[in-house]
C-alpha cells in the first residue's frame, strides 16, 4: 500500500469509508466542491475547505449544509425497514432475554432486545434525482437497556439514527435521535418499532425528532468508517442476503465528516501488518467491544478465525505503547475528494482528542466472557418472551 507521507501543521479531522460498495458507473460519478470557510488543506488535488461548527447546527440546518454532499436525509418509516432478528440457542426471540442473554447481541452493553429496525435508501436530490453514489442507513433502536437503569420501559426513549454516505467523496453526515415518542411507538404484538417519522419538508417536526451530534465526536465509535459492524447488527439481511448495513473492504476508501473538520479521524496503521489487509481498525471500536466480551482472534478475519492472531497481538502492542517507534507505527487519516491515498500525520496533527488513547482497563479484558444478566420477563413482549 502506497501512503503519501505529508507532514501538516494544518489538517482537516477526517476519517474512513464505503467506496467501492455504492459507487455509480464512471458516468455517474461526480466530482464536489467543498465551498465552506474553514481551516483547507491546499497543495494537492482534491483539496477542499471543510467548517467545525456545523454539527452543532439544528437538525435541519445541518440537513441543508450536507445537501451538496449527500442529497437530502430520507424519509424514515420503521415499518418499512427490515427487523433486526435476535436468536437465543439458535431460535429466533421475541422480547428481552436479557443482556448478553443472546447468540447475537450487540456489542454496545450486550443489548438483546428484539423489535429494532434497520433501513438502507439509495440517495436523492432534494427533487428526487437519485444519487447511486450515496447511501444512507437508519437505525431505530428497540432500546434494551432500561433495567440496568431502573427506567420504566414505558418511559424508554427509543432512538432513531441516520448515517448518510458518499461513495466518491466520502463525505458524510450523522444524525442523532431527537424527542420521536410523538412519532416511535412499539406495536405490542410483535415487539418491534413502527411510526414515521417527519422528513426535512417539516423542519420544526425534523429538528424535535432528530439532533446533530453537537460536542460528541461519533467518530469515538465509527472510527474506521461510517458504518460498525457487529453480530447484532449484521443480523438484519437484505433479500440479495447481504447485511443492511454496507460492508467496507478498502484501506484506502475515502471518509469525512461535513461540518466537523477539527474531530480526530486519526487511525493507527502497522506496515506489513495483516490486519490492514482490508480496511483501516479503529483501535477505540476495538476497545469498545471487546469490554463487551468480544475476542477478534474468535471472529477475524472472517474466513479463517484466529488465522491473524500474531499481527493483532503487534497491533494492540502498537496501540498501547502510541506509534513511537517510526517508521513502524503510524497515526493514519483517510483520503478525501479526488485522493486515493491514506496520509500519515505526525505529532503536530491540530485535531488530537482524549478519547484516542488506549484504555488498559478494557484491553486486559480481552478473552473475559461478559456477564449475563437475565430478564425475568422479557420488557416489551406480552408473552414474556418466545422463541419463534
Amino acid at each position: 500500500m502506497k501512503i503519501l507521507v505529508l507532514i501538516l501543521a494544518t489538517v482537516i479531522a477526517l476519517g474512513s469509508s464505503v467506496i467501492g460498495l455504492i459507487a455509480g458507473s464512471e458516468s455517474d460519478r461526480v466530482s464536489y466542491s467543498f465551498p465552506h470557510v474553514a481551516r483547507s488543506e491546499t497543495g494537492m488535488k482534491g483539496s477542499f475547505e471543510n467548517t467545525s461548527d456545523g454539527v452543532f447546527k439544528s437538525a435541519s440546518e445541518y440537513a441543508k449544509l450536507i445537501e451538496p454532499h449527500l442529497g437530502v436525509p430520507p424519509i424514515v418509516d420503521l415499518s418499512d425497514g427490515i427487523e433486526i432478528p435476535i436468536f437465543v440457542d439458535g431460535q429466533q426471540f421475541t422480547g428481552d432475554p436479557g443482556i448478553h442473554c443472546c447468540d447475537n447481541p450487540s456489542l454496545q452493553m450486550g443489548d438483546c432486545m428484539s423489535g429494532s429496525v434497520l433501513q438502507r435508501y439509495e440517495g436523492r436530490t432534494a427533487d428526487g434525482k437519485p444519487l447511486p453514489h450515496v447511501v444512507w442507513v437508519s437505525f431505530g433502536r428497540h432500546d434494551g437497556r432500561g433495567s440496568l437503569h431502573n427506567i420504566d420501559d414505558a418511559d424508554m426513549h427509543h432512538s432513531v439514527q441516520m448515517i448518510g454516505y458518499n461513495g466518491q467523496t466520502g463525505a458524510t453526515a450523522f444524525f442523532e435521535s431527537g424527542d420521536n415518542r410523538k412519532w416511535v411507538k412499539v406495536d405490542p404484538k410483535t415487539n418491534r418499532l413502527v411510526g414515521k417519522l417527519p422528513g426535512v419538508g417539516e423542519p420544526k417536526a425534523f429538528n424535535r425528532a432528530f439532533s446533530t451530534p453537537r460536542g460528541t465526536q461519533c467518530v469515538q465509535c465509527h472510527q474506521a468508517d461510517p458504518f460498525i459492524h457487529n453480530p447484532f447488527i449484521d443480523a438484519a439481511k437484505l433479500p440479495s442476503g447481504k447485511t443492511v448495513v454496507p460492508k467496507i473492504a478498502d484501506l484506502e476508501a475515502p471518509y469525512f465528516v461535513v461540518g466537523a473538520s477539527d474531530w480526530d479521524m486519526r487511525t493507527i496503521y502497522i506496515e506489513g501488518n495483516s490486519c490492514f489487509d482490508c480496511h483501516r481498525i479503529g483501535m477505540k471500536t476495538v476497545e469498545e467491544f471487546i469490554g463487551d466480551g468480544w475476542d477478534p482472534n474468535h471472529h477475524m478475519p472472517p474466513r479463517k478465525p484466529g488465522s491473524l492472531s500474531e499481527d493483532f497481538m503487534e497491533l494492540l502492542a502498537a496501540w498501547e505503547s502510541g506509534p513511537k517507534n517510526k517508521p513502524i507505527y503510524d497515526w493514519i487519516i483517510p483520503p478525501v475528494g479526488n485522493l486515493k491515498e491514506n496520509r500519515v500525520v505526525e505529532d503536530d496533527y491540530p485535531h488530537k482528542s482524549d478519547f484516542n488513547r488506549p484504555d488498559l482497563r478494557v484491553l486486559r479484558k480481552l478473552g473475559e466472557k461478559p456477564r449475563r444478566i437475565p430478564e425475568r420477563v422479557s420488557r416489551g413482549d406480552t408473552t414474556g418472551g418466545t422463541s419463534e
